[in-house]
């Protein structure tokens, strides 16, 4: 009997305590988990870096300036392009004022709303963003202090990495010792590669996009793909947002014929993404099935908004990696991975078997 009450409360703790655990501690475990995903995947660099006999410090102040570095060049890119559309604002401004116009006059033939009803939902929600200006300016300064914070976590995970690394051994016995480093080598592995094959992926996204939309004429090309390669990161529902938003903006500045052309490109370029670059170059780092990848995506989008949507698959990739090597808990890293029942593939042989004998 008090078994079975142990299990009830250790599932009790698993369901609700750890989720309800994550959910209040976000403002603190979510830069800190982005910290330590980004700074595994910077291992390597450092490594690197430190094998060309690059003194430590340095070798860490190197990896975070390429990550910096990074950042800047995404974000410089983007505002280059934001200029260039200023330019053609007049323009674009007409182009929208024309579809709203031509979208009321529809709306008024077929529903019977006069434009000033149709209008007054969004003059209602405009006031409410207005006075929301101080919200939006604080959601931006904890934006850029969480940015700060994560950087600085990356420093100091990478400056104390052997030292964790041997806080870890001493929680095991020596002769386990072997089977612990090769856990944190597959972790690191897991990290890492999710994000360097997934950053590839979203690089060819963007020549493939940039080449459709440059062949198709569509207006602002590069940002365009920019913005929806940019968003592939987020798995699932990224493709999702960062392909409406291009639409939204081709149709402004170009029309309908601008948007039938991105939606065409992105759907191919979807079908060489899912059907070549995911498996070949994503590869299987994290070797997770597609239940548990939804779910962790969900479930940290949930929790964590985009940020936990963005580290959701490596992070739970890297419990199924613990899950592997610690006692009792086989099963669950099974569960969660992409490995092929045992029973289902000897069923499949005794049937091969049976047909080849008759």
């Amino acid at each position: 009997m008090k078994q079975e009450l142990s299990k009830i409360a250790i599932w009790v703790f698993i369901l609700i305590g750890i989720p309800a655990g994550l959910y209040f501690g976000k403002t603190f475990l979510a830069p800190l988990c982005i910290g330590v995903v980004l700074s595994m995947m910077l291992i390597p660099i450092m490594d690197w870096l430190i094998s060309k006999k690059i003194p430590k410090g340095w070798a860490i102040a190197g990896s975070t300036l390429l990550l910096l570095m990074f950042f800047a060049f995404l974000g410089g890119l983007i505002t280059i392009q934001v200029k260039m559309i200023t330019k053609d604002w007049p323009q674009i401004e007409k182009q929208s004022l024309q579809l709203l116009e031509d979208a009321q006059k529809f709306i008024e033939d077929k529903a019977g709303l006069a434009p000033d009803e149709q209008l007054a939902p969004a003059k209602n929600m405009l006031s409410k963003m207005g006075s929301g200006g101080t919200a939006a300016l604080g959601t931006i300064g904890g934006t850029l202090a969480n940015f700060i914070l994560i950087i600085v976590y990356v420093v100091l995970l990478l400056s104390q990495r052997d030292r964790f690394k041997e806080f870890i051994l001493l929680n095991f016995p020596k002769h386990d010792h072997i089977r612990v480093r090769k856990a944190l080598k597959e972790i690191r592995k897991t990290s890492g590669g999710y994000f360097y094959g997934m950053l590839k992926a979203m690089i060819i996204l963007a020549i493939l996009y940039g080449t459709g939309f440059m062949i198709g004429g569509v207006k602002y090309a590069f940002l365009l793909a920019l913005i929806a390669a940019v968003f592939s990161f987020i798995p699932y529902v990224g493709n999702a947002i960062g392909g409406g938003l291009a639409a939204l903006l081709a149709l402004v500045s170009g029309g309908p014929s601008s948007v039938l052309i991105v939606i065409i490109v992105m759907t191919a370029a979807q079908m060489i993404d899912n059907y070549i670059t995911q498996p070949y170059v994503v590869g299987k780092e994290v070797d997770l099935n597609p239940f548990m990848t939804i779910t962790s995506v969900v479930g940290f989008g949930v929790l964590w908004g985009v940020a936990g949507a963005i580290i959701a698959i490596p992070i739970t990739g890297i419990i199924r990696v613990t899950f592997q090597y610690l006692p009792g808990t086989k099963s669950l890293a099974f569960l969660m991975g992409n490995e092929k029942p045992v029973m289902e593939v000897k069923a499949v042989q005794e049937q091969v078997d049976e047909r080849s004998s008759a």
